[in-house]
């Protein structure tokens, strides 16, 4: 009698070979799971179909297109901040905002200053 890590390796054995293509090497087995679950195995492996070359045609088309249309929003992207991303980074963020402060502050200063 086997024990079930005997059973599942026998199997996953059995389903790799199955995968593979090489049904000739498949091992008989005595055990009503492990032979009912490589039959069905074999039922599956036998249904799956390659689609057919129209529809990889179609597919291959829009893929295509839809990567260029990504490739043309980045172009696009990318040239608007190269004119715009240079306020839009935070280092000239803060520059930029510590610049109108000492103005606003030297407007204030020199109004007090011709005030008095």
């Amino acid at each position: 009698m086997k024990d079930n890590s005997d059973k599942d390796r026998e199997l996953l054995d059995n389903l790799d070979r199955i995968l593979e293509g090489r049904e000739d090497e498949v091992s008989e087995v005595t055990d009503e799971d492990i032979r009912s679950a490589t039959e069905f195995a074999r039922k599956m492996a036998s249904m799956r179909e390659k689609p057919s070359d129209e529809f990889a045609e179609n597919l291959k088309a829009v893929l295509i297109h839809r990567l260029a249309e990504q490739e043309n929003k980045q172009g696009s992207r990318d040239q608007e901040l190269l004119f715009w991303g240079v306020p839009r980074r935070k280092l000239w963020q803060g520059t930029l905002a510590a610049l109108i402060a000492l103005i606003i502050i030297a407007i204030i200063f020199i109004v007090t200053l011709l005030l008095d």
